[in-house]
Protein backbone atom coordinates (compact mmCIF):
# COMPACT_ATOMS: atom_id res chain seq x y z
CA UNK A 1 0.00 0.00 0.00
CA UNK A 2 2.78 2.61 0.42
CA UNK A 3 4.51 1.87 -2.24
CA UNK A 4 1.35 2.28 -4.07
CA UNK A 5 0.78 5.61 -2.69
CA UNK A 6 4.37 6.07 -3.61
CA UNK A 7 3.50 5.79 -7.08
CA UNK A 8 0.37 8.09 -7.11
CA UNK A 9 2.76 10.88 -5.09
CA UNK A 10 5.44 10.92 -7.94
CA UNK A 11 2.18 10.80 -10.09
CA UNK A 12 0.70 14.16 -8.83
CA UNK A 13 4.24 15.79 -8.51
CA UNK A 14 5.11 15.08 -12.12
CA UNK A 15 1.24 16.91 -13.29
CA UNK A 16 1.83 19.88 -11.10
CA UNK A 17 5.35 19.97 -12.68
CA UNK A 18 3.67 19.74 -16.44
CA UNK A 19 1.33 22.92 -15.30
CA UNK A 20 4.09 24.67 -13.63
CA UNK A 21 6.81 24.72 -16.91
CA UNK A 22 3.89 26.14 -18.87
CA UNK A 23 1.80 28.65 -17.10
CA UNK A 24 0.78 30.60 -20.08
CA UNK A 25 0.25 26.89 -21.81
CA UNK A 26 -1.83 25.86 -19.24
CA UNK A 27 -4.32 29.10 -18.52
CA UNK A 28 -5.23 29.29 -22.12
CA UNK A 29 -6.37 25.70 -21.91
CA UNK A 30 -7.91 25.43 -18.50
CA UNK A 31 -9.51 28.87 -20.21
CA UNK A 32 -10.70 26.88 -23.22
CA UNK A 33 -12.43 24.09 -21.08
CA UNK A 34 -14.06 26.90 -18.91
CA UNK A 35 -15.99 28.43 -21.82
CA UNK A 36 -17.01 24.90 -22.70
CA UNK A 37 -18.61 24.31 -20.05
CA UNK A 38 -19.97 27.40 -19.25
CA UNK A 39 -21.73 27.84 -22.42
CA UNK A 40 -24.32 24.61 -21.33
CA UNK A 41 -24.00 25.10 -17.82
CA UNK A 42 -25.10 28.66 -18.43
CA UNK A 43 -27.82 27.91 -20.61
CA UNK A 44 -29.05 25.18 -17.41
CA UNK A 45 -28.68 27.81 -15.32
CA UNK A 46 -31.03 29.82 -17.82
CA UNK A 47 -33.30 27.09 -17.85
CA UNK A 48 -33.96 26.76 -14.40
CA UNK A 49 -34.54 30.36 -13.36
CA UNK A 50 -37.52 29.95 -16.21
CA UNK A 51 -38.91 26.84 -14.77
CA UNK A 52 -38.59 28.52 -11.38
CA UNK A 53 -40.11 31.54 -12.51
CA UNK A 54 -43.18 29.37 -14.20
CA UNK A 55 -43.59 27.65 -11.10
CA UNK A 56 -45.18 31.15 -9.42
CA UNK A 57 -46.67 31.49 -11.88
CA UNK A 58 -51.21 30.82 -11.31
CA UNK A 59 -52.19 27.58 -11.94
CA UNK A 60 -55.74 28.04 -12.11
CA UNK A 61 -56.81 28.83 -16.15
CA UNK A 62 -58.20 31.81 -16.72
CA UNK A 63 -59.82 33.35 -19.37
CA UNK A 64 -61.70 36.87 -20.65
CA UNK A 65 -64.27 37.50 -22.76
CA UNK A 66 -64.87 41.03 -24.18
CA UNK A 67 -68.20 41.61 -25.78
CA UNK A 68 -69.19 44.24 -28.82
CA UNK A 69 -68.99 47.99 -27.98
CA UNK A 70 -72.81 48.25 -29.08
CA UNK A 71 -74.04 45.03 -26.84
CA UNK A 72 -77.18 45.89 -25.02
CA UNK A 73 -78.47 44.79 -21.59
CA UNK A 74 -80.36 41.93 -22.88
CA UNK A 75 -76.83 40.31 -24.79
CA UNK A 76 -75.44 41.08 -22.07
CA UNK A 77 -77.51 38.96 -19.71
CA UNK A 78 -77.78 36.24 -22.17
CA UNK A 79 -73.76 35.86 -22.32
CA UNK A 80 -73.35 35.77 -18.54
CA UNK A 81 -76.39 32.77 -18.57
CA UNK A 82 -74.82 30.74 -21.47
CA UNK A 83 -71.71 31.14 -19.37
CA UNK A 84 -72.75 30.02 -16.09
CA UNK A 85 -74.56 26.35 -18.12
CA UNK A 86 -70.56 26.15 -19.73
CA UNK A 87 -69.07 22.85 -18.22
CA UNK A 88 -65.63 24.02 -18.42
CA UNK A 89 -66.10 27.18 -16.61
CA UNK A 90 -66.28 27.28 -12.63
CA UNK A 91 -66.49 31.21 -12.34
CA UNK A 92 -67.83 33.81 -13.76
CA UNK A 93 -67.49 37.50 -12.99
CA UNK A 94 -69.13 40.13 -15.10
CA UNK A 95 -66.71 43.88 -15.46
CA UNK A 96 -68.86 46.64 -16.85
CA UNK A 97 -67.61 48.51 -19.03
CA UNK A 98 -68.18 51.46 -16.14
CA UNK A 99 -66.19 49.24 -14.13
CA UNK A 100 -63.61 48.62 -16.73
CA UNK A 101 -63.08 52.72 -17.27
CA UNK A 102 -62.81 53.71 -13.06
CA UNK A 103 -60.10 50.83 -13.25
CA UNK A 104 -58.30 52.25 -15.95
CA UNK A 105 -58.46 55.71 -14.44
CA UNK A 106 -56.92 54.00 -11.41
CA UNK A 107 -54.18 52.17 -12.66
CA UNK A 108 -53.23 54.77 -15.70
CA UNK A 109 -53.51 57.83 -13.75
CA UNK A 110 -55.18 60.33 -16.87
CA UNK A 111 -58.80 60.45 -15.46
CA UNK A 112 -58.80 63.49 -17.09
CA UNK A 113 -57.46 62.76 -20.21
CA UNK A 114 -60.24 60.06 -20.28
CA UNK A 115 -63.12 62.03 -18.99
CA UNK A 116 -62.52 64.20 -22.12
CA UNK A 117 -63.39 61.29 -24.52
CA UNK A 118 -67.24 61.54 -23.72
CA UNK A 119 -68.75 57.98 -24.85
CA UNK A 120 -66.71 55.07 -23.09
CA UNK A 121 -64.87 52.82 -25.90
CA UNK A 122 -64.88 49.70 -23.46
CA UNK A 123 -66.96 47.02 -23.99
CA UNK A 124 -68.54 45.06 -21.24
CA UNK A 125 -66.55 41.71 -20.38
CA UNK A 126 -66.36 38.80 -18.39
CA UNK A 127 -63.79 36.96 -16.26
CA UNK A 128 -63.33 33.62 -15.77
CA UNK A 129 -61.75 30.84 -14.10
CA UNK A 130 -61.95 27.53 -15.67
CA UNK A 131 -61.83 23.92 -14.67
CA UNK A 132 -59.53 22.54 -16.93
CA UNK A 133 -56.31 23.85 -18.16
CA UNK A 134 -56.42 21.27 -21.23
CA UNK A 135 -55.90 23.16 -24.28
CA UNK A 136 -58.22 21.09 -26.29
CA UNK A 137 -61.20 22.20 -24.26
CA UNK A 138 -59.90 25.99 -24.03
CA UNK A 139 -59.82 26.03 -27.84
CA UNK A 140 -63.54 24.42 -27.79
CA UNK A 141 -64.69 26.93 -25.19
CA UNK A 142 -63.10 29.92 -27.17
CA UNK A 143 -64.67 28.86 -30.55
CA UNK A 144 -68.00 28.35 -29.15
CA UNK A 145 -67.98 31.74 -27.73
CA UNK A 146 -66.82 33.25 -30.75
CA UNK A 147 -69.71 32.08 -32.81
CA UNK A 148 -71.87 34.41 -30.64
CA UNK A 149 -72.66 37.66 -32.75
CA UNK A 150 -71.93 40.20 -29.40
CA UNK A 151 -68.70 38.83 -28.44
CA UNK A 152 -66.06 40.52 -30.03
CA UNK A 153 -62.70 39.12 -28.62
CA UNK A 154 -61.70 35.51 -26.34
CA UNK A 155 -58.17 35.79 -24.54
CA UNK A 156 -57.07 32.55 -23.17
CA UNK A 157 -54.83 34.02 -20.17
CA UNK A 158 -53.25 31.03 -19.26
CA UNK A 159 -51.65 30.87 -22.99
CA UNK A 160 -48.92 32.90 -22.73
CA UNK A 161 -48.02 30.48 -19.25
CA UNK A 162 -47.92 27.37 -21.96
CA UNK A 163 -45.79 29.02 -24.17
CA UNK A 164 -43.39 29.68 -21.43
CA UNK A 165 -43.76 25.99 -20.74
CA UNK A 166 -42.65 25.26 -24.57
CA UNK A 167 -40.24 27.48 -24.12
CA UNK A 168 -38.43 25.88 -20.91
CA UNK A 169 -38.90 22.02 -22.60
CA UNK A 170 -37.19 23.69 -26.22
CA UNK A 171 -34.21 25.30 -23.78
CA UNK A 172 -33.83 21.41 -22.02
CA UNK A 173 -33.80 19.94 -25.16
CA UNK A 174 -31.04 22.68 -26.72
CA UNK A 175 -28.90 22.01 -23.32
CA UNK A 176 -28.93 18.52 -23.83
CA UNK A 177 -27.42 18.94 -27.17
CA UNK A 178 -24.93 21.39 -26.45
CA UNK A 179 -23.69 19.81 -23.85
CA UNK A 180 -23.20 17.18 -26.08
CA UNK A 181 -21.35 18.56 -28.81
CA UNK A 182 -19.59 20.57 -26.41
CA UNK A 183 -18.75 17.24 -24.27
CA UNK A 184 -17.49 15.87 -27.80
CA UNK A 185 -15.54 18.84 -28.21
CA UNK A 186 -13.63 18.34 -25.07
CA UNK A 187 -12.80 14.71 -25.24
CA UNK A 188 -11.24 15.67 -28.63
CA UNK A 189 -9.50 18.46 -26.77
CA UNK A 190 -8.25 16.38 -24.69
CA UNK A 191 -6.64 13.42 -26.38
CA UNK A 192 -5.55 16.07 -28.97
CA UNK A 193 -3.12 17.78 -25.92
CA UNK A 194 -2.05 14.41 -24.41
CA UNK A 195 -0.75 13.27 -27.60
CA UNK A 196 1.28 16.60 -27.85
CA UNK A 197 2.62 15.43 -24.07
CA UNK A 198 3.67 12.21 -25.06
CA UNK A 199 5.06 13.38 -28.46
CA UNK A 200 6.79 16.13 -26.16
CA UNK A 201 7.96 13.87 -24.00
CA UNK A 202 8.84 10.54 -26.27
CA UNK A 203 12.30 10.13 -25.70
CA UNK A 204 11.84 10.42 -21.53
CA UNK A 205 8.74 7.32 -22.25
CA UNK A 206 11.24 5.56 -24.13
CA UNK A 207 13.84 5.48 -21.66
CA UNK A 208 11.53 4.75 -18.82
CA UNK A 209 10.79 1.71 -20.96
CA UNK A 210 14.78 0.40 -21.23
CA UNK A 211 14.93 0.50 -17.19
CA UNK A 212 11.59 -1.65 -16.91
CA UNK A 213 9.06 1.02 -16.29
CA UNK A 214 5.79 -0.56 -16.72
CA UNK A 215 2.53 1.12 -18.97
CA UNK A 216 0.76 2.31 -15.87
CA UNK A 217 3.68 3.55 -14.31
CA UNK A 218 4.00 6.12 -17.54
CA UNK A 219 0.55 5.84 -18.03
CA UNK A 220 -0.52 7.49 -14.92
CA UNK A 221 0.82 11.26 -14.53
CA UNK A 222 -0.86 11.98 -17.83
CA UNK A 223 -4.14 10.65 -16.39
CA UNK A 224 -3.56 12.80 -13.28
CA UNK A 225 -2.78 15.62 -15.51
CA UNK A 226 -6.20 15.48 -17.57
CA UNK A 227 -8.28 15.10 -14.09
CA UNK A 228 -6.79 18.02 -12.40
CA UNK A 229 -7.08 19.83 -16.12
CA UNK A 230 -10.87 18.81 -16.10
CA UNK A 231 -11.29 19.86 -12.63
CA UNK A 232 -9.77 23.25 -12.64
CA UNK A 233 -11.52 23.74 -16.57
CA UNK A 234 -14.76 23.40 -14.91
CA UNK A 235 -14.22 25.53 -11.85
CA UNK A 236 -13.23 28.18 -14.74
CA UNK A 237 -16.69 27.47 -16.18
CA UNK A 238 -18.18 27.71 -12.84
CA UNK A 239 -16.74 31.02 -12.19
CA UNK A 240 -17.55 32.25 -15.83
CA UNK A 241 -21.15 31.12 -14.83
CA UNK A 242 -21.30 33.35 -11.65
CA UNK A 243 -19.71 36.29 -13.11
CA UNK A 244 -22.56 36.27 -16.17
CA UNK A 245 -25.18 35.97 -13.44
CA UNK A 246 -23.81 38.76 -11.23
CA UNK A 247 -23.84 41.04 -14.41
CA UNK A 248 -27.02 40.65 -15.12
CA UNK A 249 -28.41 40.35 -11.48
CA UNK A 250 -29.51 44.75 -11.67
CA UNK A 251 -30.95 44.70 -14.99
CA UNK A 252 -33.05 41.27 -13.95
CA UNK A 253 -34.27 43.41 -10.41
CA UNK A 254 -35.15 46.12 -12.32
CA UNK A 255 -37.05 44.22 -14.98
CA UNK A 256 -39.03 42.57 -12.18
CA UNK A 257 -40.01 45.41 -9.84
CA UNK A 258 -41.52 46.67 -13.38
CA UNK A 259 -44.08 44.25 -12.88
CA UNK A 260 -44.29 44.17 -9.50
CA UNK A 261 -42.09 41.05 -8.52
CA UNK A 262 -39.13 39.83 -6.89
CA UNK A 263 -37.14 37.80 -8.64
CA UNK A 264 -33.40 36.71 -8.86
CA UNK A 265 -30.94 34.37 -10.70
CA UNK A 266 -29.60 31.87 -9.27
CA UNK A 267 -26.77 29.06 -9.75
CA UNK A 268 -28.14 25.39 -9.91
CA UNK A 269 -28.07 23.61 -6.83
CA UNK A 270 -24.83 22.49 -5.15
CA UNK A 271 -25.32 19.09 -6.51
CA UNK A 272 -25.89 20.00 -9.87
CA UNK A 273 -22.33 21.77 -9.88
CA UNK A 274 -21.09 18.95 -8.63
CA UNK A 275 -22.72 16.68 -10.97
CA UNK A 276 -21.32 18.69 -13.70
CA UNK A 277 -17.37 18.95 -12.33
CA UNK A 278 -17.53 15.29 -12.53
CA UNK A 279 -18.52 15.13 -15.90
CA UNK A 280 -15.92 17.19 -17.23
CA UNK A 281 -13.64 15.13 -14.94
CA UNK A 282 -15.03 11.98 -16.77
CA UNK A 283 -14.75 13.22 -20.42
CA UNK A 284 -10.65 14.83 -19.69
CA UNK A 285 -9.98 11.06 -18.43
CA UNK A 286 -11.78 9.42 -21.09
CA UNK A 287 -10.52 11.45 -23.45
CA UNK A 288 -6.74 10.76 -21.98
CA UNK A 289 -7.22 7.09 -21.50
CA UNK A 290 -7.98 6.49 -25.34
CA UNK A 291 -5.02 8.73 -26.39
CA UNK A 292 -2.80 7.73 -24.19
CA UNK A 293 -3.29 3.61 -25.01
CA UNK A 294 -2.99 4.49 -28.56
CA UNK A 295 0.45 6.17 -28.53
CA UNK A 296 1.91 3.68 -26.24
CA UNK A 297 0.91 1.16 -29.00
CA UNK A 298 2.57 3.21 -31.44
CA UNK A 299 5.77 3.64 -29.22
CA UNK A 300 6.31 -0.25 -28.82
CA UNK A 301 5.70 -0.99 -32.67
Amino acid sequence: MKHWLNLHRLALGSTLRLFATSPLASSLNLLVIGIAVALPLGLYTLVGNLSQLAGRLPTEPEASVFLQTTASQADINRIKALLGQEPAVAEVRHISKQQALRDLEQSSGMAELLAGLGDNPLPDAFSLTLKDGNPATQEALSNRLKADPAVEHVQMDSEWARRLASFINLGREATVTIAALFGAGLLLVTANLIRMQILTRREEIEVSKLIGATDSFIRRPFLYFAALQGLLGGLVGLGLVAISLGRLATPVDQLAALYGEQFKLSLPQWHDLLMALAVVMALSLTGAIFSVRKHLRALDA
